[in-house]
């Protein structure tokens, strides 16, 4: 299966998350929830890999999607 890296952000002041890839040319989306996002790169992942001719595995491929995300966690006292 081929893996594709997707790299995404929750961006603060605008109140959505951003995702881009360096291995599929042209995906850049943003949405507002998690969820949303997922959708909108399953899509745009989709066309773009058919549109650009990007490789891909007989089995599919699979996006791996990267984020800096951060919890913050309180120590039990």
């Amino acid at each position: 299966m081929s893996r594709f890296t997707v790299y995404a952000k929750w961006d603060s002041e605008a109140g959505v998350w951003t995702a881009f890839s360096d291995d599929i040319p042209g995906l850049v989306t943003e949405a507002p929830s998690w969820d949303e996002l997922k959708e909108r790169l399953r899509a745009a992942a989709a066309e773009l890999i058919q549109l650009n001719n990007v490789k891909i595995d007989r089995d599919g491929g699979e996006l791996h999607i990267v984020t800096d995300e951060r919890v913050s966690v309180l120590a039990a006292a």
